[in-house]
C-alpha cells in the first residue's frame, strides 16, 4: 500500500500546456521594458538554467520577478480558453479519482485562473491552494501539511521547475519532477528530485 496520502501537483507545465500563453504575455511585457525576448533560438538554452541565471541572460533583475509574474497572471485569464491539458493528464486525474486517491492543485498561479481552466475542461476541479509569492512555495506546503494534519512524508509534490525542488526540500516533501514541463533535466543537477516522470502515467507506479 503507498504510503502517499495526498498528490500535490503544480499547475502550469506540470498540468496545464500554458508554455505559449506564458511566453507570449512575457514577451510582449518584454518588448515594453526592454527586456531580452524568449525565442526559438534561446529557449532551450534557458530551460537549462537556474531563475538567476535565467534572469541574467534576460536582461531582467532577479527582483523584478514578483512583479512580472504578477502581471503575467494577470494577462492569462483572458487566454484561458487556448490551455490545453498535458497529454496523459486527464487520464492520470481520471485513474486517481477511481483509486481514491486524494490530490490538489498547489500553485503561484491565481485561483480564478485555475478553477476557470478546469471548467472550461469540463472536468472536475479539485481544491486549489495558491500564493502570489513566487519564491514561498514552501510556506504554502507548510500551511497545507498543516490544514490537513499530514506529515511531509505522506505527501508527494509534481512539478516541473528547480523551485519546486527547492520548495520540497524546505518542508520535507518528497517531489517528482515531470519531464515534460519548463525546466531542462541540466537545471537541476544540484538539486535533483526524488523522482522523475517521463509521462504521467509513470506517477502511478510510484504511489
Amino acid at each position: 500500500m503507498t504510503r502517499f496520502k495526498y498528490i500535490l501537483f503544480d499547475f502550469d507545465g506540470t498540468i496545464a500546456d500554458s508554455k505559449a500563453v506564458v511566453l507570449s504575455v512575457y514577451n510582449e511585457l518584454a518588448v515594453r521594458r526592454g527586456y531580452t525576448k524568449i525565442q526559438a533560438h534561446n529557449i532551450d538554452m534557458l530551460r537549462s538554467l537556474s531563475i538567476k541565471n535565467r534572469c541574467r541572460e534576460l536582461n531582467v533583475p532577479v527582483y523584478k520577478i514578483p512583479f512580472i509574474a504578477a502581471y503575467v497572471i494577470r494577462q492569462y485569464g483572458k487566454s484561458l480558453h487556448q490551455l490545453a491539458f498535458n497529454p496523459g493528464i486527464e487520464d492520470l486525474l481520471a485513474s486517481l479519482a477511481k483509486e481514491e486517491m486524494p490530490y490538489a492543485i498547489l500553485s503561484t498561479n491565481a485561483a480564478r485562473n485555475i478553477s476557470g481552466f478546469f471548467q472550461l475542461q469540463n472536468v472536475p476541479c479539485p481544491e486549489i491552494y495558491t500564493s502570489s509569492k513566487v519564491f514561498s512555495k514552501h510556506r504554502l506546503m507548510k500551511k497545507f501539511l498543516k490544514q490537513k494534519k499530514l506529515r511531509p512524508d505522506e505527501v508527494l509534490y509534481v512539478g516541473d521547475e528547480l523551485r519546486d525542488i527547492i520548495a520540497c526540500r524546505k518542508c520535507g516533501i518528497p517531489v517528482a519532477w515531470a519531464a515534460w514541463g519548463y525546466d531542462a533535466p541540466e537545471a537541476l543537477i544540484v538539486n535533483p528530485p526524488d523522482y522523475i516522470l517521463n509521462t504521467p502515467q509513470d506517477l502511478l507506479q510510484i504511489i
